[in-house]
């Protein structure tokens, strides 16, 4: 059975100063600059306003799914959980208008707020499955180590997630769009 999850503002609001790491600039660098600061807390905010963020989430024991799609490091789980977190199209439209606008800079800010964004969420729905199921193997997404990206496709299938398109290469539209796997060792529930 497929979850549907609607995180909260705080569960994928990322951290200001790793946002702005992320653009290669410290906070304490930018505090004299006003404007700047001014300009990237206006579309951090854009970025809250514009994300309408989802989880799609399944567990399955693993031996119903494909070995391929299961990562060597997850050597001895009895259950693997894989969920899809998105923001959703309305940022990749954001950003895209700011660079129809010629305004490279916020696209690439608001670009850096949403990657950050998705990454706080999915940290954040990490933690909900590991205080639901204890322990379990790091989070995994395909495209990493021993499991082809392309293997995306057959998790959105299978999380029956409407609105997320997969391209041939693997590589997911809404681009802020991830897949993520955690094996558990025990049956708990």
């Amino acid at each position: 059975m497929v979850e549907l999850y609607v995180p909260k503002i705080e569960e994928y609001m990322p951290d200001k100063a790793i946002f702005l790491a992320r653009l290669r600039t410290r906070y304490k660098s930018i505090v004299g600059e006003t404007d700047l600061l001014v300009r990237f807390n206006e579309l951090f905010l854009r970025g809250l306003k514009v994300s309408k963020p989802v989880v799609y989430h399944r567990v399955s024991p693993v031996e119903q799914l494909p070995s391929a799609l299961i990562p060597h490091s997850f050597s001895g789980v009895k259950r693997v959980s894989l969920f899809l977190s998105t923001l959703g199209k309305d940022v990749d439209e954001a950003i895209n208008v700011l660079l129809e606008e010629g305004r490279t800079h916020d696209a690439a800010v608001l670009d850096a707020w949403a990657s950050e964004a998705l990454e706080a969420l999915n940290e954040s729905f990490d933690r909900r499955l590991r205080e639901r199921f204890n322990g379990g193997t790091m989070r995994f997404s395909p495209g990493y180590g021993d499991v082809d990206v392309r293997w995306n496709k057959y998790i959105v299938e299978l999380l029956n997630v409407e609105g997320v398109e997969v391209l041939s290469s693997g590589i997911m539209l809404p681009r802020k769009t991830t897949t993520c796997m955690i094996g558990w060792y025990d049956e708990k529930r």
